[in-house]
């Protein structure tokens, strides 16, 4: 534990002094800002909706879909750049192993994502103060927030192991998500049944839905889990399978 300690705190400090972070960072809270703002302001003239949603449904899809294009930024540099600037046998020389390599990389992107969505704390504090009182929608959209782009943060780490570019691994990682996303879409267009039953299972949209409704299952925890750590499973079986 004490080496996932040690690389996690490296990669964070590689994170967070990259001019790229804090751009992301900033144009995240502009962008979601803006949104949250108008939505607001929109949410005055539908007098037979709720804020739930007018503002927080809205908000929340929105957030997932600008972590679609920012986790692959996050994520790209995980491994990319330790092969191309050929550090990568130096992890692997010292007292880690694969998988407390891919843990240690996959907390510190993840940290960085939350650190993002921690800068919308604000606006819990604006839907109280307009009346708002449904906090447990609130909370479960943000932990579907937070279990979704975990999701995408393996993703980005896995498609990060195969390559020294970092950019084939952002832009193999948001193909890869968005993929992951349409598959709902697909789902509406299957004629069979059993197919579009496993299509919406696949879909991250599918789970991240009942999240933002204020719904909890067992089976979107299920699915949250496990998908991270097939992404996992792969990754570690692309670095095992290196030859440099």
């Amino acid at each position: 534990m004490s080496n996932i300690k040690i690389l996690l705190f490296k990669e964070l400090k590689d994170q967070f002094t990259s001019p790229l972070i804090y751009s992301l960072t900033g144009l995240f809270c502009l962008l979601i800002g803006w949104l949250f703002f108008n939505y607001m302001v929109l949410s005055k003239d539908y007098y037979n909706e709720t804020l739930t949603t007018s503002v927080i449904i809205p908000i929340f899809a929105n957030m997932n879909f600008i972590f679609v294009l920012i986790a692959p930024l996050i994520t790209m540099r995980s491994f990319a750049e330790e092969k191309k600037q050929n550090t990568i046998e130096l992890l692997f020389l010292s007292h880690l192993g694969p998988w407390q390599i891919i843990i240690g990389k996959f907390l510190a992107a993840w940290i960085v994502a939350i650190f993002m969505i921690a800068f919308t704390g604000l606006f819990p504090l604006v839907l109280a103060l307009s009346g708002y009182s449904d906090f447990g929608v609130l909370f479960s959209s943000y932990a579907g927030l937070i279990c979704t782009v975990a999701c995408f943060v393996a993703v980005g780490i896995f498609t990060s192991s195969l390559t020294n570019n970092q950019i084939f691994a952002a832009l193999l990682a948001f193909f890869l998500i968005f993929i992951l996303m349409l598959l709902v879409l697909i789902m509406n267009v299957s004629y069979n049944y059993l197919l579009a039953q496993i299509l919406q299972y696949l879909s991250s949209s599918f789970h991240f839905q009942d999240f933002v409704k204020g719904v909890i299952k067992s089976y979107n925890l299920i699915y949250f889990i496990s998908f991270i750590f097939f992404f996992f499973y792969l990754t570690h079986e692309s670095l095992d399978s290196r030859n440099w």
